[in-house]
């Protein structure tokens, strides 16, 4: 089981920088789980004060009826009464009796004696809100205000219930002598009530009780504007938070998207440096690392440099001991020596050969490079420049047959043509290396949209694919493999280098490939063609003749 876990590929996600930072600011989503947890607390304590309140309003009704029990007696003997005219029992609740609250009082037969107040509130109590930005707030967020908050309403059922007034739990534990409240919901279910009762004393027993009784939307009403004002609090709070982290994190991925552009730039494909790296002046640890670079940058040039210097100098220095070596053997043929000894001198002049080969062929690549920066461009055809090319290989090279094949029309080009004819004389080099004996060497310029392909195909061995990408590198060859008659000649692996360094000079590319049919390899350079030359314009005589 742990080597197939071991062995699966998970799944690897990349988050930018802004998606890390905005991930960061869900922290801020920590303030308005507090800040919930902070109103339902606030409410918790609503409720318990508003409770304690009843209790003490009841607690004031039932010692003040406490002190005149005649009253509960004569009003409970009463058989009829003026509606104009309050009782005492109904005088005393009304002056203790709260807003929005409704005080009622009976006696231990479970009768009414008195009925005070009424529990809705006026819809327009509640207080608009305050200035022009709580204004504009409350208008753009009421949508989600209806959506996630309970709004108190007052269109709900207020009459007292027979079963509340009969068998009540606040009611019989009041008449039991055990002050108490109860919440309890409306006959319609649209609202809920606070009920405080507290039993009426007449020296040890109890005569009667008193309930008061709100509703809990003034608590509703408390807790949705804290709502509301933790809502809106957390909205700017996060969206300055996530707007700020954003900006920072975009000022922050600019910074280091620049700096590995400037990376790229100064470093092109072959790893040669290309031109300064443009050091960060921030004080920060970005700009550190924009300084590491453009140090180190500064030193692989110098490195880079020094190489590039030492094959021309270690190639003219070596010119001389070579030069030595050669005339040596040139005046040691000269003289009488063993017939034996001559098989020694002929290997020690191949030998010599050889070096100086190698030799030029490493001044070749260096200075080239150098001539591609200065080398001057002109407008020229490229069939006739292959065309001459290909002439000269048939003569040069008999043992060899060279196919050609060309466009009808012309090709024009910009660049040089003797840069041109190098690199052709290098394909052909290497396809004479590669190819199979009395088999034809391909040469072809073809046209494909914008681009012209200058391609030498030869029959013979296949590039095997790990060389397909490598191929035109420096120092890379795939000479063992060569079966040609030139398997004897020394070779770096610059010619195929050299390839690519004239194609880049035309702003165009080296490629290679197999043949379709499995029988050889296809060296091409990729070239843009010329733009178009603009038409003289035409004089008058010309345009009336027309």
């Amino acid at each position: 089981m742990d080597g197939i876990l071991t062995g699966m590929r998970w799944p690897r996600f990349k988050f930018s920088i802004r998606a890390k930072l905005l991930l960061v600011s869900l922290v801020l989503l920590a303030i308005p789980l507090l800040g919930y947890s902070f109103v339902r607390e606030m409410e918790n304590v609503l409720r318990a004060g508003q409770e304690q309140v009843l209790l003490a309003t009841a607690r004031a009704v039932a010692t003040t009826l406490h002190d005149r029990p005649a009253l509960l007696e004569r009003r409970a003997g009463e058989t009829s009464a003026s509606p104009s005219e309050p009782s005492e029992i109904e005088q005393i609740v009304k002056s203790l009796q709260r807003s929005n609250s409704r005080i009622w009082v009976i006696d231990r037969q479970h009768r009414l004696l008195a009925l005070e107040g009424g529990l809705r509130r006026d819809e327009n109590e509640e207080a608009p809100p305050q200035g022009w930005w709580a204004r504009v707030l409350h208008t753009l967020l009421r949508p989600l205000y209806t959506l996630l908050l309970e709004r108190p309403r007052e269109d709900f059922d207020d009459t007292l219930p027979e079963e509340v007034l009969s068998g009540g739990k606040e009611v019989y534990s009041a008449l039991a002598g055990v002050p108490t409240s109860r919440w309890r919901q409306t006959a319609d279910r649209r609202a809920v009530i606070l009920a405080a009762a507290h039993p009426i004393w007449v020296g040890d027993e109890v005569v009667g009780a008193v309930v008061v009784e709100e509703t809990t939307n003034a608590v509703l009403s408390l807790r949705n504007r804290a709502f509301e004002q933790l809502i809106a609090t957390t909205l700017a709070a996060f969206l300055l938070g996530a707007g700020t982290l954003f900006v920072f994190a975009n000022h922050l991925s600019r910074r280091l998207q620049r700096l590995r552009d400037e990376t790229e730039r100064a470093i092109d494909a072959q790893g040669r440096v290309m031109h300064g790296f443009q050091a960060a002046r921030d004080r920060d640890e970005i700009g550190d690392l924009s300084r590491s670079f453009a140090a180190m940058l500064e030193r692989l040039a110098d490195y880079t440099a020094y190489l590039e210097r030492m094959a021309d100098r270690l190639s003219h220095e070596l010119r001389t001991p070579v030069a030595v070596v050669s005339s040596s053997l040139e005046n040691l043929k000269s003289e009488t020596v063993p017939e034996g000894a001559r098989v020694y001198i002929t290997r020690a002049e191949e030998g010599v050969r050889r070096l100086n080969i190698i030799l030029t062929r490493i001044t070749e690549a260096t200075r080239l490079e150098q001539m591609l920066r200065h080398a001057e461009r002109e407008r020229f055809d490229l069939g006739r420049v292959v065309s001459g090319c290909v002439a000269g290989y048939a003569g040069a090279f008999p043992a060899f047959r060279f196919e050609l094949r060309l466009p009808e029309r012309r090709i024009e080009i910009e660049g040089s043509p003797d840069l041109i004819a190098q690199a052709l004389d290098k394909l052909v080099e290497n396809a004479m290396d590669f190819s199979e004996p009395d088999r034809p060497i391909d040469v072809s310029l073809t046209v494909e949209g914008n681009e012209a392909r200058l391609a030498v195909s030869n029959e013979g061995p296949e590039l095997p694919e790990a060389m397909q990408g490598r191929l035109f590198e420096s120092m890379v060859s795939m000479r063992g493999e060569a079966r040609g008659s030139h398997r004897n000649t020394p070779h770096l692996g610059l010619g195929l280098f050299i390839v690519r360094l004239i194609a880049e000079f035309h702003h165009g590319r080296a490629l290679a490939r197999n043949r379709p049919d499995g029988k050889g390899v296809v060296v091409q350079m990729v070239l843009p063609l010329a733009a178009p030359e603009p038409r003289p314009a035409r004089s008058e005589s010309e345009l009336r003749n027309a």
